[in-house]
């Protein structure tokens, strides 16, 4: 998950960066997220493109171009990336609906706000459909995958829908890309699997969604089961506080 804060005050800019770290951290562990942080909405535009932020936060008092500024050139090029203001105070809240931002947060950042501002952005949608482009320039959204198989210096992502997708790499090179993302794991060798479609798990094995069986090598075994078991804390305890 990649966030933007752009806000031309540094003891504030500081405070909500750390207040989002610990909160993500406690939330959504299994997700890597990356935190940047602009002085000023111009250095923003300037390093922005669209599609490269989740959700972007902007202090909306900033010298020559508002908060208001910035996110109007942003909805211009990017509908569904998430927006928020934030403010001193509250009585500019109608201004989020010119750009339909989905939040506004009222300074000083708190833990609590910050915890009731993720909340409402929906962390979990963001999650489903959370996107990389692999080294062969093919799009793939994270939760739609089943699970990867290498063979013979090919690896094949399986998915979902029943849909395949090759591409010559080697498998440590996948690894390094997927295995960031704390759902994805590595039960035996050359193979990955997505946590989030694993049904049930015993000593060697662990069944799909779609029914399948994988195997789980012996010298892994206490390992996925440790690792999947955290898994599932993670997500139910998630879904209590989303509730």
């Amino acid at each position: 998950m990649k966030i933007a804060l752009v806000d031309d005050e540094v003891i504030q800019l500081q405070n909500l960066r750390n207040l989002l770290a610990t909160e993500l951290q406690r939330t959504a562990s299994s997700t890597p997220h990356h935190i940047d942080a602009f002085r000023s909405g111009q250095s923003f535009l300037d390093h922005w493109q669209p599609g490269s932020y989740d959700i972007i936060i902007l202090d909306i008092f900033m010298g020559e171009l508002t908060g208001v500024d910035v996110a109007k050139r942003i909805r211009l090029a990017d509908p569904a990336v998430k927006l928020v203001f934030c403010s001193h105070s509250n009585e500019f809240a109608a201004e989020s609906y010119q750009v339909n931002a989905q939040y506004y947060l009222v300074k000083p950042a708190t833990p609590g706000s910050i915890a009731n501002m993720l909340s409402r952005l929906n962390l979990e949608l963001i999650q489903m459909n959370q996107a990389i482009t692999l080294p062969d320039g093919h799009d793939v959204v994270l939760r739609h995958i089943l699970y990867t198989e290498y063979y013979n210096h090919v690896v094949t992502i399986y998915f979902k829908n029943g849909q395949t997708h090759k591409l010559r790499i080697n498998h440590s090179q996948l690894e390094e890309i997927l295995l960031p993302y704390g759902y994805i794991y590595s039960p035996t060798k050359g193979i990955l699997v997505n946590f989030h479609e694993v049904l049930s798990i015993s000593e060697d094995s662990l069944t799909l969604s779609n029914g399948m069986a994988l195997p789980i090598s012996r010298r892994k075994s206490k390992d996925v089961q440790s690792a999947f078991a955290k898994f599932r804390f993670q997500k139910l305890r998630t879904e209590v506080d989303s509730n």
